[in-house]
C-alpha cells in the first residue's frame, strides 16, 4: 500500500463513525479512528495547543507511522486537523516520532525517516507549514543522516529528534543506542534548521538500551531531561513496565552539550504513561503529556474490536522544588461540574467522569472502594504507601501500583475519564495513570476504611 496523507483522511472521513464509543474518553484526545501511540510536536503556536502523535489509521495496532494532528485552547475541546505527515517518500517506511520549532512564523516539525527494506535505518527530517494545517516536506530527503553519527552510535535506534532551545541556542536532541545497546541521548546544534552539527553524547545507566524521546527544558532554576528508557530492569519496585519514563534535573552545558545529572527518577508508577513531551504555554507554564498506554500490553480495545486504540493523558503542569520534578492536573477547570458531594461509608452513585480530591491525616488508612462488591477500584491511602488497585476489575484487572512516601498529610487528586485513572498527590514526584473498564455506565463509590467525620473527600462530577 502506498501511504499519503490525502488516503488517510479519506479512511478517517470514512471510518471515524464506526468506531464503538463504549469506553471512548470525554476530555482526553484519542485518534479519531485507528491506533495512537506517542505525543509529537507539542508547541504552543499561533493561539493554540498543537498536538501531533504517532498514527496508523487502518488498523488497531501498530504500523507505518503517520503523525496525527489536532489542536485545542484548553485541553478540554479538541479539533481534529488533516493528517500531517505520511510515509510517502521512496526512503519512509514510517515517519516516526520528533518535535517541533517556530520559525520565522513557521512551525517546522522534526521527525525520523524510518527505513526498514533490505536493511534498516534511521534518519531525520523536516516538514514545515506557514499555516499550521498543512505541512511540505524539506527537500525531500533526511537533514541529519547517519553519516552525522558518532562511531559508536547505531543507525537503527537513531530517531525521535527534538529541537529545544537552551540560553538562546538550538540544540536538537536525539534518542540513541551505542552498538552494543547502551543508551544514549545524541546532542546536535543549528542556527538555521538546514545545517546541523554534532556536539555530544549524553549518557547515564538508566537510560536502558535507547533513551527514545528524549526533551529538554529549563524550569525553576534547573535543566530538566526526560527520556523514556527501553528494556529497564525492575530496581527497587521502580521501572514496573520494562520501558518506563524518567526525569533528571540537573545543569545542561549549552557550550559542550553535557548534562550533569543532580537527580533521576521515574515520572508515573501506573501502567500506562510512555513518551512524554512538554510545551511551553503562553503564561511560562511547563505543560506535559505522554501515551497513556504502554508497550507490550493487552489493548483492550483492539481485542474487542472497537475500532480504536490509544490516547494522550491529560495535561500536567511542572515545577522543579529541590531537585524533585511535580506534576499537577492542569486545565481541569475548563470542565463543568455536574453535581458535587463528599464521600462517605454510605455508598453513593458517580457516572464515569470524575475529579475526586481530599486532604487526609495519615495516621490511620482510608480506602475508597469505586465499583460493585465484585468489581471495583480500591483507591488506599495510609502512613507509608498510596495506591490504586484495579485488579479486582472484571474486564481488565491489573495489579496493584503504589507509591511510597514520608508525608504528614495527603492531599491528592484522583481523575476518571470513562476508562481512565489519573492520580496526583502533592508533595510526591510521580503520578499513577492506569486504565480500567467497566461495562456499568455508573459506578457505586464509598469510603469502606476510615472515618466520616475526619475525611473530608470530595467528588466532582464532569461533563464538557
Amino acid at each position: 500500500m502506498n501511504f499519503t496523507t490525502l488516503k488517510a483522511n479519506q479512511y478517517i472521513k470514512e471510518n471515524k463513525d464506526k468506531v464503538n464509543p463504549k469506553h471512548r474518553h470525554l476530555f482526553h484526545l484519542m485518534p479519531e479512528v485507528g491506533w495512537m501511540n506517542d505525543p509529537n510536536g507539542f508547541i504552543f503556536y499561533q493561539g493554540y495547543y498543537h498536538l501531533f502523535y504517532q498514527f496508523y489509521p487502518y488498523e488497531t495496532k501498530w504500523g507505518p507511522m503517520h503523525w496525527g494532528h489536532a489542536r485545542t485552547k484548553d485541553f478540554v475541546h479538541f479539533e481534529h486537523l488533516p493528517v500531517a505527515l505520511a510515509p510517502d517518500l521512496d526512503h519512509e517506511d514510517g515517519c516516526f516520532s520528533g518535535g517541533s520549532a517556530v520559525i520565522d512564523d513557521k512551525l517546522i516539525l522534526m521527525y525520523t525517516s524510518h527505513y526498514h527494506q533490505a536493511y534498516q535505518l534511521q534518519e531525520q527530517s523536516i516538514a514545515i507549514s506557514t499555516d499550521g494545517i498543512t505541512f511540505e516536506k524539506y527537500l525531500n530527503k533526511p537533514v541529519i543522516t547517519i553519516k552525522d553519527l558518532p562511531v559508536d552510535a547505531s543507525i537503527v535506534d537513531f530517531r525521535d529528534p527534538n529541537p529545544v532551545i537552551i540560553d538562546g541556542k538550538t540544540f536538537v536532541l536525539i534518542g540513541s543506542s551505542t552498538l552494543d545497546k547502551k543508551g544514549q541521548i545524541l546532542v546536535y546544534t543549528t542556527n538555521d534548521f538546514k545545517t546541523f552539527t554534532y556536539l555530544n553524547a549524553i549518557k547515564h545507566p538508566l537510560f536502558g538500551e535507547i533513551a527514545e524521546c528524549p526533551d529538554l527544558f529549563e524550569l525553576d532554576g534547573k535543566h530538566v531531561l526526560l527520556f523514556s528508557a527501553t528494556n529497564l530492569k525492575q530496581t527497587n519496585g521502580r521501572f514496573k513496565n520494562v520501558n518506563s519514563s524518567l526525569y533528571a534535573t540537573g545543569v545542561f552545558n549549552s557550550e559542550t552539550g553535557e548534562f550533569l545529572f543532580e537527580h533521576v527518577d521515574e515520572i508515573d508508577a501506573g501502567h500506562h504513561f510512555y513518551a512524554p513531551q512538554t510545551a511551553l504555554g503562553p503564561n511560562n507554564q511547563r505543560i506535559a503529556i505522554a501515551w497513556m498506554q504502554m508497550w507490550g500490553k493487552d489493548y483492550y480495545t483492539a481485542m474487542n474490536h472497537h475500532g480504536w486504540v490509544g490516547a494522550l493523558t491529560l495535561p500536567r503542569q511542572l515545577h522543579v522544588v529541590e531537585n524533585k520534578l511535580y506534576q499537577s492536573a492542569s486545565h481541569l477547570e475548563h470542565l463543568k461540574t455536574v453535581r458535587a458531594f463528599e464521600v462517605s461509608s454510605l455508598v453513593q452513585t458517580t457516572s464515569k467522569h470524575f475529579h475526586l480530591n481530599g486532604t487526609i491525616k495519615v495516621d490511620k488508612p482510608v480506602i475508597i472502594q469505586i465499583g460493585d462488591h465484585d468489581n471495583f477500584i480500591l483507591l488506599s491511602l495510609n502512613q507509608n504507601e498510596i495506591s490504586l488497585d484495579t485488579s479486582s476489575t472484571k474486564l481488565y484487572p491489573l495489579e496493584k501500583r503504589f507509591v511510597t512516601h514520608n508525608l504528614e498529610d495527603i492531599t491528592f487528586d484522583l481523575v476518571m475519564d470513562n476508562s481512565s485513572l489519573e492520580l496526583f498527590i502533592k508533595g510526591l514526584d510521580k503520578t499513577i495513570t492506569t486504565l480500567v473498564y467497566f461495562d456499568e455506565e455508573s459506578l457505586n463509590i464509598r469510603l469502606v476504611e476510615g472515618d466520616d467525620k475526619l475525611n473530608n473527600i470530595v467528588l466532582k462530577e464532569l461533563s464538557l
